[in-house]
Formats: structure tokens, C-alpha cells, sequence
């Protein structure tokens, strides 16, 4: 199967994703190197599922190649993530594979505390400040099915995506 990225307005972009019960299934282990190959191949930082059209709660994240020197990286891969802590407020200039050329300053919280699984289904607690923070809610809204253009007041959203999709539909006709 070919894994593509989706791009907005793809309905699975839209959807709750289900939850991962199948970790002794080799997979979910493919799932996984597929989503880190594609992250790599469109230089992201960040990856949720069905960004390729896997309908489940998988996210892959690794920021060692942009992070300063005093805050290292962090490769992660994070089965069924949910956020339950959040912690004071930035302001995040974002953008996003399944939005290409879009990007955006937005609300997060500086701080979250995650509670997931790892790929082996063993329950692991991962903190991000500042960055990872960010990419760690970026992509667990992917899997929620929260674009992160809902974070915008409703006048800014409809202009980015009015934008977005005319720019979409010259490059369309540009590739024909």
C-alpha cells in the first residue's frame, strides 16, 4: 500500500482515530517505520496517522535535528496519546504537513504532560515544554481530528482557508 500525505480538506483529517489494541502485531511496527520514512522524506518534525491515511491513534515525533545544543531531541513513537496536564501559554508560529504552505500563530500551552503507550503497549508519561510541547499537541489534535486552523477566530480561519484553497487549486492546474 502507498502511503501519501493527505491533505486538507481529506475527510480522515477531520475524524477521531481509533484506538491501537494490537501491539503484539507486527503491524503496528510497520505502521510506525512507514510514518518515520514519510516524516523524514517531507523534513517534519512531527507525524500523526492518518496524515497517510492510517486510521489510528499513532504519533511519531523526533526534533533531534531542531533543537539547540542545551535542549536535546527527542525521537518518540506514542501509541494512543492523550494530554492530561497543561501548563501556561505561547504563542506558536505553525505549519503543517497536510497544509502545505500554510502557516500560522496560534495559542498552546508551554507545558503538557502526556500519558501514552509505547509500541511494545507499555504505558509510558512524556513532559514537553516549549517545542516538544507544541509538536506534542499539534499532533495528538491530528489523531483528534482537530485541525490546528481551529484555533484561529472564525474570520482569520475562513481567509487562511479560503487562501489555502486557491492556492491549492492553482497548483492543481499547474500539475495538469
Amino acid at each position: 500500500m502507498t502511503y501519501n500525505i493527505r491533505t486538507w480538506p481529506d475527510k480522515i483529517l477531520k475524524q477521531k482515530m481509533k484506538e491501537v489494541d494490537f501491539f503484539s502485531d507486527k503491524k503496528l511496527k510497520e505502521y510506525v517505520d512507514v510514518m518515520f520514512q514519510k516524516m523524514y522524506e517531507l523534513d517534519g518534525v512531527g507525524l500523526a496517522a492518518n496524515q497517510i491515511g492510517i486510521p489510528y491513534q499513532i504519533i511519531v515525533i523526533d526534533t533531534t535535528a531542531r533543537e539547540e545544543e542545551e535542549n536535546k531531541g527527542v525521537k518518540l513513537v506514542l501509541i494512543n496519546p492523550r494530554i492530561i496536564e497543561k501548563e501556561g501559554e505561547i504563542e506558536s508560529v505553525e505549519g503543517c504537513l497536510s497544509f502545505p504552505g500554510v502557516q500560522i500563530t496560534i495559542p498552546r500551552a508551554e507545558k503538557v504532560k502526556v500519558k501514552a503507550k509505547d509500541i511494545d503497549g507499555n504505558d509510558i508519561e512524556i513532559e514537553g515544554k516549549d517545542f516538544l510541547s507544541v509538536v506534542l499537541q499539534h499532533e495528538i489534535d491530528h489523531i483528534n481530528g482537530i485541525p490546528f486552523i481551529n484555533y484561529l477566530p472564525p474570520v482569520k480561519k475562513r481567509m487562511v482557508l479560503e487562501r489555502y484553497m486557491k492556492n491549492r487549486k492553482k497548483e492543481t492546474s499547474k500539475a495538469r
